[in-house]
């Protein structure tokens, strides 16, 4: 049960770790809006978070790269597991919008939508990890003393 839990938490805390370098990656992109030449970025939440619980098709993401890792034993560390949340791999240009006469591609609603979006996950995911906390201290008769 409490590998279980430890799971649990695990996995809010990389959502809630990935949520915050969203954040960065919009906040670039809005910082950036007046700049000349500048390719807005971002990546797909669900695909960062696939690769930073260890729950997406790593020899995919691999064999689509044209590279192949293997381990020799189980303790051995993946080919995507770096310890550590990095999506530096998974940016990506936006597309679809037309960029400036200065070659930004920067479109400044649909940032500021998905600055707010990303906003109010992080914060619901920021309620349900307390949530989650204040209900295990109650259960263990240590909350609210």
């Amino acid at each position: 049960m409490l590998d279980k839990l430890s799971d649990s938490m695990q996995f809010s805390a990389a959502a809630l770790e990935l949520r915050a370098k969203r954040q960065e990656v919009l906040t670039s992109n809005i910082t950036n809006v007046d700049t000349p030449n500048y390719k807005a970025v971002d990546f797909q939440f669900s695909e960062a978070l696939k690769q930073a619980t260890g729950t997406g098709k790593d020899e995919a993401l691999l064999a689509r790269r044209g590279a192949t890792l293997s381990t020799t034993h189980e303790g051995h560390i993946g080919p995507l597991q770096s310890g550590g949340l990095s999506t530096q791999a998974l940016l990506k240009y936006r597309h679809g919008g037309k960029a400036a006469l200065d070659n930004n591609s920067v479109d400044i609603e649909k940032e500021r939508a998905a600055f707010a979006e990303n906003t109010v996950k992080y914060e619901a995911a920021l309620r349900a990890i307390n949530g989650r906390i204040a209900a295990l201290k109650s259960a263990m008769g240590t909350g609210n003393q």
